[in-house]
């Protein structure tokens, strides 16, 4: 992992950014008034993008543990696929019990992205390579910076 020092501490760093993101957020909004979409999304920022944090992390510690890169990516591998199921189970129930269903639709943009961070951590556990590796955690990354945008786009309206 060595090879890839830098790019593992640059996502570490974007994904700490993105969770600080929600207080950028929180300064936006004048009226103190948070609906049940902007909770919602503001969780996922934060919840992302600390998961995203201690992934990009959890190499170091593993290739020592373990006692090879491919090995250390492999589990790396099966622990993000654990963390992406787990978290779209939460969100799932979360979404089930939302006072107003009516607040918060499906996107296929989600669902495609999804699928494709479900692909990349099933690669990366085959594999145990970097490339697939590398590539789960920039759409990992993307996850919450799609969430940010769309709490943004509420800025302005009042939602329930």
């Amino acid at each position: 992992m060595s090879t890839d020092i830098g790019f593992l501490f640059a996502v570490t760093a974007v994904s700490m950014s993105l969770s600080s993101l929600a207080g950028l957020v929180i300064a936006f909004r004048r009226t103190g008034v948070w609906g049940t979409y902007d909770v919602f999304r503001l969780r996922q920022i934060v919840e992302w993008g600390f998961g995203n944090a201690l992934l990009a992390l959890l190499g170091f510690p593993l290739v020592g543990a373990l006692g090879s890169e491919a090995t250390a990516l492999r589990a790396l591998g099966a622990i993000a696929l654990t963390y992406i199921i787990a978290n779209l189970f939460v969100l799932k129930y979360r979404l089930d019990h939302l006072p107003s269903r009516l607040a918060i639709r499906y996107s296929p943009v989600i669902v495609v992205i999804d699928v494709g961070l479900i692909m990349l951590a099933t690669a990366t556990a085959i594999l145990g390579t970097m490339p697939p590796f590398e590539t789960l955690l920039l759409g990992l990354v993307v996850r919450p910076m799609l969430a940010f945008v769309l709490v943004l786009a509420t800025l302005g309206r009042e939602t329930s």
